[in-house]
């Protein structure tokens, strides 16, 4: 139902033409329509043209079977069963060609037919009396008549009717929608997947376990909008089901858990900390430095700090911009790791990670960097002090308004 890579909300892949990111959610625009399934006009069209050519003779009366094929088009594509209707009456008109004034009046009468069933059966499909009868399906039982309705039209065969009732269903707070919504996760339309785990993260704690059992799905989709929910919620209980999703194969799914455990908080701190450890997958070590640099914190720090002497490039890279990501509070660690710290990888992520900070206090400490032994630490410091003078700079210089 994929890009703002800092906003929690994201519509994965290719993002959505037209779509308008506010704050921390992606939100379609207003014109927005979901599409049914490519196959379903073909499907039609060419029950109509087997229809057309199997009675097709002398005399037949093939024009009341032609109604019996609008009603099937009305019911299945809504409004654009004009388009079958349209279809029908240049059939009716070639095969009764030369066409006389009754023929054009039957061929008339087609597509108005057509557009009449399609706006009756999208009428229908939006009151509550054409609630169908799978309203007392497990898991509905207890809630009222509308929630149940809006259950009911979460298996309706129209994405919009799925997306607009996942939207209801989020605002009601009721959790007998949570395993119907969660299903949708899986949903063919992305938009409707989309508002599928946007309501969850509404429902809050009663959606966590649907939403763990959700981040083992198949679907990746369903895997890193599932992690997004569960930041939203921010429930301790997600924790033990989010480190393991630390190590998911796809990358995105990973930052969502790692942002989502930051999003937690303290609970979360214990378990991201012992995921940096080096005994983890590298994945894991990398989306524990991401949830800690947003998550921050003292503890944070030096768990970070520690961490910058992890075996892999890529993940000492991460913990580096964690820790610029920190700021300020992370300067005074990081001066002292830079002067007394034993490991010059220590040492050097220090520099680089305070010139990403950019803070007048470390500038001292850098110009001492400078003489150092190892060329790869003089190096991070000249550069973290170009940084530092060029962020002073640009704060320095006038700033033109209209």
């Amino acid at each position: 139902m994929q890009n703002s890579r800092r906003s929690r909300w994201r519509c994965r892949g290719d993002d959505w033409p037209g779509n308008t990111f506010i704050g921390w959610a992606c939100i379609p625009s207003p014109g927005m329509r979901l599409t049914e399934p490519a196959w379903v006009g073909p499907a039609v069209i060419a029950l109509v043209i087997g229809l057309a050519l199997l009675f097709f003779a002398p005399g037949a009366a093939y024009t009341d079977l032609f109604c019996l094929v609008l009603v099937l088009a009305g019911f299945r594509c809504r409004g654009r069963a004009v388009y079958a209707g349209i279809l029908v009456a240049a059939l009716h008109i070639g095969l009764a060609f030369p066409p006389d004034l009754a023929s054009l009046l039957r061929a008339g009468f087609f597509i108005a037919l057509a557009c009449l069933l399609g706006h009756l059966f999208d009428a229908a499909e939006q009151r509550p009396e054409a609630r169908d009868f799978r309203l007392g399906e497990s898991g509905a039982g207890a809630c009222d008549l509308t929630t149940r309705w809006q259950i009911a039209r979460l298996s309706s065969r129209n994405p919009e009717t799925r997306y607009q009732a996942a939207e209801y269903l989020g605002m009601t707070g009721d959790p007998a929608a949570v395993g119907p919504l969660a299903a949708l996760l899986e949903d063919p339309e992305n938009g409707v997947r989309w508002k599928a785990a946007e309501a969850l993260g509404r429902l809050g704690s009663p959606a966590v376990g649907a939403l763990t059992e959700s981040l083992q799905s198949e679907n990746v989709d369903a895997r890193w909008m599932a992690a997004v929910a569960l930041g939203d919620i921010a429930d301790p209980a997600a924790v033990p089901a989010l480190v393991a999703a630390l190590n998911d194969e796809d990358d995105y799914v990973r930052s969502r858990a790692a942002l989502a455990l930051a999003a937690i908080g303290k609970p979360a701190e214990g378990a991201l900390i012992a995921a940096l450890s080096p005994g983890n997958e590298r994945q894991v070590r990398w989306g524990a430095a991401l949830g800690l640099g947003r998550l921050g914190g003292s503890k944070a720090v030096r768990a970070l700090i520690g961490a910058l002497q992890d075996p892999d490039e890529e993940v000492r890279e991460q913990v580096m911009t964690a820790l610029g990501a920190i700021g300020e509070d992370a300067v005074p660690a990081l001066v002292a790791a830079l002067r007394t710290g034993d490991d010059p990888r220590v040492r050097t992520g220090a520099a680089t990670a305070l010139g990403l900070v950019a803070s007048p206090a470390s500038v001292e400490a850098l110009i001492a960097a400078l003489d150092d032994d190892h060329p790869d630490l003089r190096r991070a410091a000249r550069e973290a002090l170009r940084g530092i003078r060029r962020h002073n700079s640009s704060e320095r210089s006038p700033r033109s308004h209209d």
